[in-house]
């Protein structure tokens, strides 16, 4: 890893908008926490596993080489997505290993079994990133083949951890305010999951790392698990349309109808789901490009449905340009004259 792209990668929270965002939100959020009584041990309760979940994210999207997105009220919910929050329980299993050995055995052997933590920690957390599988992220095989393929670069690591930590005793120790000791903490934190992306990403990982074989499922189980899927998805573009993000919203649904495991279904479903909403116009623009599926796939029929179903939100709707003609003429083969000569007007 150059230095270059080390810097760039530590800079990286500070450089990103939305990252920034979320690291300022996340520590104003929990230093309320810190002296808000009985409010704030709520408040950091609801907090903490959103920090986690942001935090796996980023790593994510820094592995994959893509922005981080900005946070939204989906990370909020302790339902859907529980393998970006499983970071919090390594970190807690580790505190508590540190209190034991620290006050049974000492300062210097505490300290070691830290070390090697800092060594396994960086491989654990890429692989969550890479596989979303909290068991293959503690499997020591996968651990050891990632260390591996990564080579030198992913000493950076650990190298960063041990540092961060020296800094954070001697910082400490001096006469620097609390809240600004947290908020150093804060940014090498979020700096850290940008480098250990930064490390991850060149190797193309994605590709040698596999969640094994899961036990065999029936096909109501797997339906209802892509169903808590996509609703994730949903959540998360809602919460785009509600800060008049319409285009990420809609950006997010794409990307995850390109992978999903049932394209047919679900470009259907999440039109269903967004003809719920309060505001029409998401699930419009949504239907324009449905449309131009179903059309592409010679389903006339269900195109032809898509559209009477539309006008009845808005009469104006109307298909893209360059599928006009090809609705016009499902419209004649489904016998439907009127749409048909609404089309041609």
């Amino acid at each position: 890893m150059k230095a270059t792209d080390l810097l760039r990668e530590l800079g990286y929270p500070a450089r990103d908008p939305a990252v920034l965002m979320a690291m300022i939100l996340f520590f104003v959020l929990l230093e309320f926490a810190a002296f808000g009584g009985l409010f704030g041990l709520f408040l950091g309760f609801l907090v903490a596993p959103a920090l986690f979940r942001y935090l796996t994210l980023l790593l994510e999207a820094r592995t994959q080489g893509r922005a981080a997105e900005p946070p939204g009220i989906e990370l909020f919910q302790w339902l859907g997505s529980g393998w970006s929050m499983f970071p919090l329980v390594p970190l807690a299993a580790l505190v508590g290993l540190h209190l034991f050995l620290h006050g049974r055995f000492g300062l210097a052997t505490a300290l070691a079994v830290d070390a090697a933590s800092a060594v396994i920690l960086p491989a654990s957390l890429g692989v969550l990133a890479i596989t979303h599988s909290p068991l293959e992220s503690l499997r020591p095989e996968t651990i050891v083949r990632i260390i591996g393929r990564c080579g030198a670069a992913y000493w950076v690591a650990p190298a960063y951890l041990a540092a961060v930590a020296v800094a954070w005793v001697w910082l400490a120790a001096s006469s620097l305010p609390g809240a600004l000791l947290h908020l150093a903490l804060f940014y090498a934190v979020f700096a850290f999951h940008a480098l250990l992306g930064g490390i991850l990403r060149p190797y193309d990982l994605y590709d040698e790392i596999d969640v094994p074989a899961a036990v065999e499922r029936d096909a109501v189980e797997l339906a209802a698990d892509v169903d808590r899927q996509r609703t994730q998805v949903l959540n998360h573009a809602y919460g785009f349309a509600s800060r008049d993000n319409r285009g990420g919203g809609l950006a997010h649904i794409y990307a995850w109808l390109e992978r999903d495991p049932d394209p047919v279904r679900g470009w259907q479903w999440f039109f269903e789901q967004m003809l719920k909403w309060e505001n029409k116009d998401p699930v419009l623009v949504f239907a324009q490009q449905y449309l131009s599926q179903l059309l592409q796939a010679q389903m006339e029929v269900e195109a032809v449905k898509l559209m009477m179903r539309c006008r009845l939100v808005n009469a104006a709707f109307a298909p893209l340009p360059a599928d006009r003609e090809l609705t016009r003429q499902a419209a004649l083969n489904c016998h439907n004259e009127d749409l048909a000569r609404s089309l041609s007007a």
